[in-house]
């Protein structure tokens, strides 16, 4: 259960139409500590890393949360 404590922040550096959905990348200084598979709180959303490098997290965004949820309003450069 996510207890609302925010470890770090993070910017939205890429945002990429996928089939379904999207895919963000956010860069944050949690990248080096997560890998394939760990979940991360996005504007209260709980998203799966699907990959890492030392600065980016990548997370796929489905059609669902997309539709209920303001994830899809997020843009390059928004926290």
């Amino acid at each position: 259960m996510f207890t609302g404590l925010i470890e770090a922040t993070g910017e939205i550096v890429e945002r990429q139409a996928a089939p379904g959905g999207l895919q963000l990348w956010i860069d944050s200084a949690l990248a080096a500590e997560l890998k394939a598979g760990d979940s991360l709180a996005v504007n209260g959303v709980c998203l799966t890393v699907v990959s890492t490098d030392a600065d980016r997290i990548r997370a796929d965004v489905g059609p669902e949360t997309i539709r209920v949820t303001t994830l899809g309003e997020l843009t390059r450069g928004r926290a």
